[in-house]
């Protein structure tokens, strides 16, 4: 687990930006009748969020408000880098 977790470290820019045009593509599609990219990554979101994200997010001494919106904004491509820093500690 931790190759993978040090392979999304390496990656993290390049992922926030996939992932945010992720997001923007699928709040246009959402406009013109077609939700079911947002609603996806909401359903993997919110459970990610609040099984790992805000724990992972405490420990590293992010605000519950700031693990919340970075977890539900990029998921596992925010909370690996993080836990990848942590265990290096």
């Amino acid at each position: 687990m931790e190759k993978i977790y040090a392979l999304v470290a390496k990656t993290e820019k390049l992922n926030y930006v996939m992932v945010l045009a992720l997001w923007v593509i699928g709040g246009a599609l959402t406009l013109v009748g077609f939700p079911w990219i947002i609603l996806g990554i909401l359903a993997l979101h919110i459970p990610e969020t609040i099984f790992i994200g805000i724990k992972t997010g405490k420990d590293n001494g992010n605000s519950l408000a700031d693990s919340i919106a970075l977890c539900m904004t990029y998921g596992f491509l925010w909370w690996m880098p993080v836990k990848h820093k942590l265990a290096q500690k």
